[in-house]
């Protein structure tokens, strides 16, 4: 399974578009880059799919994390579906 890595930015306009694509965000997670490819660090690690959750409620929560934890070598992974509540 291949991960598409995205830069802060993108990951926070990849949240966005969720949402107003009728989707939800499930998931964020963080990866340091180093030179060997990525590590995936456990404290950047969003689990949002465990409890039903609105959309909206969601990305607040995915902009919030990735905006706090924003850094340089950090790229995010951001994992989108169905919503869980409506």
């Amino acid at each position: 399974m291949s991960i598409e890595m995205l830069s802060t930015q993108d990951a926070l306009e990849r949240i966005k578009a969720s949402t107003q694509g009728g989707q939800q965000v499930l998931g964020v997670d963080g990866f340091k880059i180093v030179p060997e490819g990525y590590i995936g660090l456990l404290d950047l690690i969003l689990d949002l799919s465990v409890h039903p959750i609105s959309p909206q409620a969601a990305e607040s929560a995915a902009l919030q994390f990735v905006e706090a934890n924003a850094r340089d070598g950090v790229m995010w992974e951001i994992v989108i579906g169905r919503p869980t509540i409506r």
